[in-house]
């Protein structure tokens, strides 16, 4: 396990964010909030455009202001404490539809009003912590006969390639092309293919080659690749509340391949009053890529995992178990790596909800088993879990938690004051034996105001 020390963290944190004015911050976003309510009562477009003008014309307007506050304190005075504020939004504009086409562009912004500290240490940088604009959406839409395709800079929603909507001021964001296509017979079959170019991070302003290695995670010593993206290939079948499952395929060029396969089934029979158990099962395989880049060689990666649960109505309650076996000799002991997931900013299908630990987040072998509760309505939204993790080691990894035991538990609360204002609490606790970190904790708390027409949560 390599060593690390305070000098080294603060060294791989002080990487460059460049720096934009704060003047964007004070008149476009502000703008957009005292704008929100006449967005809002306008006349929605019309969805389809009778003539190429009125489809260059007649688009709406969606859009968000949204602030974030994030304080990390460490039991350990080889880490610096964090706090962190940030400040901004989106705007976004969506054309009708002429013939099957439409286009869309959104800007993003988030600024730190001169509230965070200058020591990089002590600030979380994904937040981010300085200050970002970034014309983050530029893409040309077709939807016609089950397909649905874009091609520019998009979100994306793939098990381990996505936006991360929600943890960070500004998503991760994809330049490429692809879409889904919908089966005529059943449209509940979905075939997605995409051939991703570049990458933004959540705290960048550009779209660039690289990855969430190192230096743009600074936890990991897995070095960025700059490559010519990634091609996915998958098939999801089924919708929330009944059987369903998916299938996907990663080439993560000069890094790795990925092949994953999920899940979950409603046990009818064994139903109790509102009750109805399920369970459920995934399963990862990583190996090597053609023409790889340092340090990706001998990739030899497997993850189980299998859940058992029950719901009822806005209620949901599961046990998770997973397992990385040890693999002599492979990369990283055979510990699960995704070169586009963000540590502990992770939003895979294996996370089951814990933002700071999961097997995910901490790229070493091992066991991980973790119970949740989980309440979610349209007004009101209530996550519990606790986490334990017991691992080996995993050479040349000094993620914050390169330890053999380690316990966690969270709360995430949030509520919709209005249908357009919604606020959110996160609080997590770890308790782990690593000298550096110690045991520590941190807090979230997300204010959202929606304007002009509404969106889907994962749209925006």
């Amino acid at each position: 396990m390599l060593k690390i020390t305070k000098t080294t963290i603060n060294e791989v944190q002080a990487m460059e964010i460049k720096r934009v004015s704060k003047v964007a911050a004070l008149i476009i976003f502000p703008l957009a909030l005292f704008c929100g309510r006449c967005f809002a009562e306008a006349s929605p477009p019309t969805t389809e455009a009778d003539s190429f003008g009125d489809w260059l014309s007649q688009g709406s307007l969606y859009g968000e202001g949204k602030t974030m506050t994030f304080f990390q304190e460490y039991g350990s005075s080889e880490m610096s404490n964090r706090r962190t504020h940030s400040f901004g939004g989106d705007i976004q504009y969506q054309s009708p539809a002429f013939q099957g086409f439409s286009f869309g562009l959104a800007g993003y912004g988030a600024y730190n009003l001169g509230l965070n500290p200058s020591d990089t240490a002590q600030v979380e940088p994904y937040l981010p912590s300085d200050n970002v604009t970034v014309l983050g959406k530029a893409y040309l839409r077709y939807q016609g006969y089950g397909l649905d395709l874009k091609a520019g800079r998009m979100n994306l929603d793939t098990p381990f390639a996505n936006s991360g909507q929600g943890w960070t001021m500004i998503p991760a964001l994809y330049q490429g092309l692809g879409g889904s296509y919908s089966l005529p017979i059943n449209p509940d079959i979905k075939f997605y293919g995409y051939r991703i170019y570049r990458f933004k991070p959540f705290s960048a302003d550009y779209f660039g080659r690289g990855d969430t290695g190192s230096p743009e995670i600074t936890d990991t010593s897995i070095p960025s690749v700059d490559s010519n993206g990634f091609t996915t290939l998958g098939l999801r079948y089924g919708q929330l509340y009944h059987a369903k499952a998916e299938a996907w395929y990663y080439n993560f060029d000069k890094r790795a391949q990925l092949a994953f396969a999920g899940a979950e089934i409603p046990v009818q029979s064994l139903k109790v009053g509102s009750w109805t158990p399920y369970w459920g099962a995934q399963y990862v395989h990583e190996w090597d890529a053609s023409d790889q880049a340092f340090p990706y060689e001998n990739i030899d990666t497997s993850l189980y995992s299998a859940r058992i649960g029950a719901r009822s109505g806005s209620h949901d309650v599961y046990f998770v178990a997973s397992r990385v076996p040890e693999r002599d000799g492979a990369f990283l002991n055979g510990g699960f790596f995704a070169p586009y997931t963000f540590g502990i900013y992770d939003n895979t299908p294996l996370e089951s909800g814990q933002p700071l630990v999961s097997m995910v987040t901490v790229n070493q072998p091992g066991t991980a088993l973790a119970l949740r509760y989980a309440y979610h309505t349209r007004q009101a939204l209530a996550v519990l879990g606790v986490t334990r993790l017991e691992l080996k080691d995993s050479p040349g990894i000094y993620y914050p938690l390169p330890a053999m035991n380690v316990n966690a538990a969270f709360m995430i609360l949030g509520y919709n004051i209005t249908e357009r204002l919604h606020l959110e609490f996160e609080y997590d606790i770890v308790h782990s034996p690593n000298e550096v970190t110690g045991n520590y904790r941190s807090e979230r708390l997300r204010l959202v105001y929606k304007f002009g027409k509404m969106m889907s949560e994962g749209d925006y």
